[in-house]
């Protein structure tokens, strides 16, 4: 478990299922992924028995839960390359009612924080489609800068879209966030 002020990382469970379900068969949620179809039942199962297993060596999953243990949604490292010491986030918070609250915020700063602590990474980058407006204020937020745009990659509701590319490096982390137990983390 990876413990914040008003969310935590942990390990996925059985019964996070149900919520995650929902969730990947919410429009206003999938807006934002890169899924654009309904996902079965097996289909979800699939991917929580492979984040319980946690056997694969290129990701890295959690399931995000509130400080009073409700599930809130998943936020990982994917595409992890050791040699390159680089991955890639993605983040996932279920219900549109806990947008805007600051837990994705938090959950990537956790994220991030593991990633360049724990695991070595000297390099985080991330895709977000250009309407999401309140993602990359996010991860501005949070040190991320904007490395360019695959423009007009993505259609979605009649339309085409940039998606954005951003990243931040181990050096941009710590300057802003600090290293734990150096007295200077403003997490």
């Amino acid at each position: 478990m990876i413990p914040g002020k008003r969310v935590r990382l942990r390990a996925y469970r059985d019964e996070d299922l149900k919520s995650m379900l929902a969730a990947v068969n919410n429009g206003a949620v999938t807006r934002y992924l890169q899924s654009m179809r309904p996902v079965s039942q097996v289909q979800e199962r699939e991917f929580l028995d492979a984040a319980m297993r946690a056997n694969d060596p290129n990701t890295v999953s959690f399931a995000v839960e509130s400080s009073d243990s409700e599930y809130l949604g998943g936020v990982g490292l994917m595409h992890v390359d050791q040699r390159n010491r680089s991955a890639e986030l993605g983040i996932l918070i279920a219900r549109p009612d806990d947008w805007g609250k600051g837990y994705g915020t938090e959950a990537a700063l956790l994220m991030l924080r593991h990633g360049f602590e724990e695991m070595n990474l000297h390099r985080i980058h991330l895709r977000v489609y250009d309407y999401n407006e309140r993602g990359q204020k996010s991860y501005v937020r949070l040190g991320f800068s904007e490395e360019g745009r695959l423009r007009q990659a993505h259609y979605r509701h009649g339309a085409w879209h940039d998606v954005v590319l951003m990243s931040i490096l181990a050096e941009e982390f710590f300057t802003q966030h600090g290293r734990t137990g150096d007295g200077k983390v403003s997490d």
